[in-house]
């Protein structure tokens, strides 16, 4: 039997809308801290006003590090519903998965060479043939090395020597210079000085000095998903699992979030605390974004069981179905605006950043709809299938 990707019936919706979720998420973080050059500007334009300190929060709260955990978990629970899918029609799989690493890899260092260095797909292929090692182990021995990545790194970067240490094994400067490097070159309007820049950024958020942590942080994420798609929760769904993690998710990370909010509003001040309490504030603060993402989940899971939900979240699902397409056409659009090759704008005020944001956001979701009225996948897509499965895909619907 000839290995297939994975038809338009054979979709599951509620997996689609939560990959839309996942991309605006991304977008609003990318844009908000990296795209708009705030990350190399101390915190950009803090603003003010109400509307800012409001767009501040949900950030902060709602979005950071969250839409990035959801992304990292589907993508570990595509890799098991790609084996699933295989073993059950008696396809190979282990060359297909080695094609699917390697594609995403060329695309992701492309991507990062021809529009911005805010990539994770080079990296994502990376951790991926990790995953490779999980294959014959027990769901139990997944989640615990899962909780391993999750509390184990987090400790180990509570200690000011370890970031320093790591980042002199591969760059001889410190994170900061190479930062204010590629803010020159962004300010510019020299496109090789760019793709230089953007190399270089590109390696230092994957091998810098925070690489024991992300690395970990990712492969955690891909297993927890791993897991998910080796229970097959969402065949069905399964609504009674779904109702019981939503339950679980806001117990723990209710009380983590009021913890942040009272550190925000400077209740709770942990400044010169020692390494201990920094470790298990950290901690904390993981298993917080965790959950919340759990919470995300499971309240889409049960809201698309309901029809009038399920029509009005359903309009985020072209989205889903073309992921690749549309984290590229982000990085296609944003750098225009911001860089000194295209507009050059400023980095705008936190409410600016959001608003912006969903507005791109929407046209991205109109593109979405009409494109794939006449075409099977989204373009970026249809040539990763085709990489993949070895023969020109069909484009037309």
């Amino acid at each position: 039997m000839v290995a297939e990707p994975v038809s338009a019936r054979e979709r599951e919706p509620t997996l689609d809308v939560l990959r839309g979720f996942a991309m605006l998420g991304v977008l609003l973080a990318n844009l908000f801290s990296l795209y708009s050059l705030r990350f190399v500007t101390l915190g950009g334009v803090p603003g003010s006003g109400t509307l800012d300190t409001a767009a501040s929060w949900f950030m902060h709260l709602g979005v950071h590090g969250r839409a990035q955990t959801l992304l990292t978990c589907l993508f570990g629970f595509g890799f098991a519903a790609q084996l699933l899918r295989a073993n059950a029609r008696g396809e190979p799989v282990l060359a297909m998965y080695l094609r699917r690493l390697i594609a995403l890899f060329v695309i992701g260092w492309l991507h990062v060479l021809l529009l911005a260095w805010v990539d994770v797909t080079w990296g994502y292929a990376l951790v991926g043939f990790l995953l490779l090692a999980f294959l014959q182990v027990s769901n139990r021995t997944r989640m615990i090395v899962a909780v391993v990545c999750v509390v184990v790194p987090n400790i180990l970067y509570a200690f000011p020597s370890v970031r320093p240490a790591v980042q002199g094994l591969l760059f001889d400067r410190p994170q900061p210079y190479y930062m204010m490097q590629f803010a020159g070159a962004a300010r510019g309007d020299d496109w090789f000085a760019m793709a230089k820049q953007n190399a270089t950024m590109g390696s230092l958020w994957m091998l810098g000095g925070n690489v024991l942590w992300y690395v970990p942080w990712l492969l955690g994420r891909f297993l927890m998903g791993y897991v998910i798609g080796a229970k097959r929760w969402f065949e069905g769904p399964r609504v009674d699992v779904f109702r019981k993690v939503l339950v679980v998710g806001l117990v723990v990370c209710v009380p983590g979030l009021v913890f942040q909010i009272l550190q925000m509003l400077k209740v709770v001040e942990l400044r010169g605390s020692g390494v201990p309490v920094k470790a298990a504030l950290a901690v904390v603060n993981e298993i917080t974004t965790v959950a919340q993402v759990a919470v995300y989940v499971a309240a889409v899971v049960l809201l698309m069981q309901r029809s009038v939900w399920r029509r009005l979240l359903g309009i985020l699902a072209p989205v889903g179905r073309m992921p690749l397409t549309t984290y590229l056409m982000q990085s296609a659009i944003c750098p225009v605006l911001f860089y000194g090759w295209g507009l050059g704008w400023q980095t705008p005020r936190p409410a600016a950043s959001v608003g912006l944001a969903f507005a791109i956001f929407v046209g991205q979701v109109l593109f979405a709809h009409l494109w794939l009225r006449w075409f099977r996948f989204g373009p970026a897509e249809w040539l990763w299938r085709t990489v993949v499965y070895l023969r020109a895909q069909p484009m037309r619907v």
